[in-house]
């Protein structure tokens, strides 16, 4: 069962590869191709030994044309053929055309050498082409990877990414995905290649004597057994490596992005220690691989050397006992030596290193096993146009893994062009109302709609591309100013992002920059200030001109000269809009259609700012403490 998942996990690693058939098919054709040209080489050791032996030098170095040609396996071997002799006899008296072609490649030195010459631009080629088609295809493979990640990632809903760590993600996109990349290499390097090798040296080797090649078949299972067995411990190891691996690169990644607190608490020893400790944690867990594989591979050198001490030994007897000649003796250590048993080893050594890499696959092979809980219906349609506007009906919602319900039956209708405020204490469930007007969650119970048709029916794209979200906690990319508007819309002109950017009070300032639009603003906007990031986001919403905007705390954290400029551009941005804003300051609200209130999940009341101070409720109440705690 467990070589079974083995199989299968190296066949879906494998079948990432399958778009680039055609440069693996090259590849292979040139690994064949190569193996034979090398093995050619091989099986002309026999001949120049046998003729060294017999002689042939001192006749090779008087005479100017080839001399003639001596078969010392006769003289050796006169009384001693065996069966595999008298097969290749056979063989090459049925294809005599083989038999005077092998005569006149080997017949003198100078012939050989030539042999050897014509092959050394084949061997140049093939080496060179499956080299090149083998590592486009492994790194071919490792960016695929990569990008079959991203696409089932980002489609992931928002609780996703909210219940797993961010360091964790991007351990197993880089780290994992290396280690991956290290299988690969195995796979289209050694699990490809050294077979071919394998078995064009089994070929050599039972071509110059087949009963030593029978004997040294004995080595094959001696090497691979340790091999299957520690390779399960490199692969339970190597997870649990990689996991730890996971935990240092979130880790560092918390400390730099909150490196203000950190320096500010003077935590910097605190946080070094917690790395220290990681840190130990994965080196303790590593050394265990490491000691793993460095006995495997200590295990498989000594079998190799026991091994090749034997052919030695054993080749030295028939040698001596005229069974087979110096020369095959000699292309028979070659083959074995260089090709069969290397070849072995490192097959060995490859199954190990291919279960360490499994383990970085499977960590990455586990993202591609989370289905998003937020799909688009089968029957779902394309919104085209709103005609009249959001309807709640009954909604009630709890987040994964809590029975607790954030929302609690609320009926809201919003009308199109509607601008209303949703306001209530931290924790009445303001922003998660608004994440369920995007679809970001689906409701536990009861239904949204647009113009009727819920929203689990609307396409998510259609969806969100009539809707402009602005947060408190506004994002920017490490990229241009002109890039971060863009963003709202791809194919706007360069005359329309700098309307948006007027329209978010942000245009003046862009022009006094040095680099004005190609102005990089530095991770999360850090070389802006709170306000300028806010108006950049107000542009980016403008620019995109949805029907319906959600402004989660928009000005909430910002000072009142830069709220009175945000304010401004929100007024430009909500013009002829369907809009809900979340807001903290009361004071920006009051010329808004409706205000609803929330308390504890509920909606408690709904009307006008007039109304709703009038009626002495729960809107009263916190708009006196908001009151009383600005003039104290």
């Amino acid at each position: 069962m467990k070589n079974t998942s083995f199989l299968s996990e190296c066949g879906k690693l494998l079948s990432f590869a399958k778009p680039y058939w055609r440069q693996m098919a090259i590849a292979i054709g040139c690994m064949v191709l190569y193996t034979a040209a090398n093995g050619i080489q091989i099986s002309l050791i026999k001949p120049v030994i046998d003729k060294l032996v017999s002689g042939e030098l001192t006749t090779a170095t008087t005479t100017a044309l080839p001399a003639i040609d001596i078969d010392p396996q006769t003289d050796l071997k006169k009384n001693t053929r065996s069966p595999l002799s008298e097969f290749k006899k056979n063989t090459l008296n049925k294809f005599s055309f083989i038999g005077k072609l092998r005569e006149r490649m080997t017949r003198s030195f100078t012939s050989i050498g030539i042999v050897i010459a014509i092959l050394a631009p084949v061997i140049f080629f093939t080496s060179y082409f499956q080299q090149y088609y083998r590592n486009f295809v492994r790194w071919a493979v490792v960016v695929n990877i990569r990008n079959k990640v991203c696409d089932h990632l980002l489609p992931q809903p928002l609780s996703f990414f909210e219940n797993r760590k961010s360091g964790d993600l991007l351990s197993r996109l880089t780290n994992d995905v290396a280690v991956t990349q290290a299988g690969l290499k195995v796979l289209f390097d050694e699990v490809l290649f050294l077979p071919m090798q394998l078995i064009c040296g089994l070929v050599l080797a039972f071509y110059f004597s087949w009963k030593l090649s029978l004997f040294s078949l004995i080595i094959f299972p001696v090497v691979f057994i340790p091999a299957v067995l520690i390779g399960k411990k490199i692969k339970r190891h190597g997870k649990g490596s990689l996991r730890h691996l996971s935990e240092l690169t979130d880790a560092f990644r918390e400390i730099f992005a909150g490196i203000r607190i950190v320096k500010s608490f003077r935590m910097e020893d605190e946080e070094r220690r917690e790395i220290h400790f990681i840190g130990e944690r994965f080196l303790r867990r590593t050394l265990k691989m490491v000691k793993a594989k460095s006995l495997n591979s200590s295990t498989n050198e000594f079998i190799y050397a026991v091994g090749l001490a034997a052919m030695v030994i054993l080749g030295g007897y028939v040698v001596m006992s005229h069974q087979i000649t110096p020369g095959e003796l000699g292309g028979f250590i070659t083959a074995i030596g260089f090709m069969v048993i290397t070849s072995v080893k490192k097959i060995a050594k490859s199954y190990t290193g291919l279960q360490e890499s499994l383990a970085g696959a499977n960590r990455v092979f586990e993202l591609f096993n989370i289905e998003s809980n937020i799909k688009d219906s089968p029957d779902a349609v394309t919104l085209e146009k709103i005609e009249e506007g959001i309807f709640f009906n009954n909604v009630s919602f709890s987040y994964e893994g809590k029975k607790e319900h954030v929302l609690k039956n609320i009926c809201l209708n919003i009308q199109k062009g509607e601008v209303i405020a949703i306001v209530g204490e931290s924790g009445a469930g303001k922003s998660t109302l608004v994440n369920l007007i995007s679809r970001f969650y689906d409701p536990t119970e009861g239904s949204i709609a647009i113009d009727g048709i819920d929203l689990r029916r609307i396409k998510r794209e259609s969806l969100l591309s009539h809707m402009a979200l602005v947060t408190q906690q506004t994002f920017l990319f490490n990229r241009s100013l002109y890039e971060n508007i863009l963003y709202g819309r791809r194919d706007a002109t360069m005359e329309e992002i700098q309307h948006a950017a007027k329209a978010a009070n942000i245009h003046e300032f862009i022009l006094s920059l040095p680099e004005t639009y190609d102005t990089i603003v530095g991770e999360m906007g850090v070389k802006l200030s709170g306000g300028q990031r806010q108006r950049i986001a107000i542009a980016r919403a403008i620019l995109k001109n949805a029907s319906i905007l959600l402004l989660d705390e928009a000005t909430s954290s910002l000072d009142y000269e830069s709220e009175k400029l945000v304010q401004d551009a929100l007024n430009n941005l909500i013009a002829g809009k369907t809009t809900i804003i979340v807001a903290h300051r009361l004071s920006t609200i009051q010329h808004c259609d409706r205000i609803i209130v929330m308390k504890q999940g509920q909606i408690v009341e709904t009307g006008s700012h007039a109304s709703l101070i009038h009626d002495d409720g729960e809107y009263k109440r916190v708009y006196q403490l908001h009151s009383n705690a600005l003039h104290t």
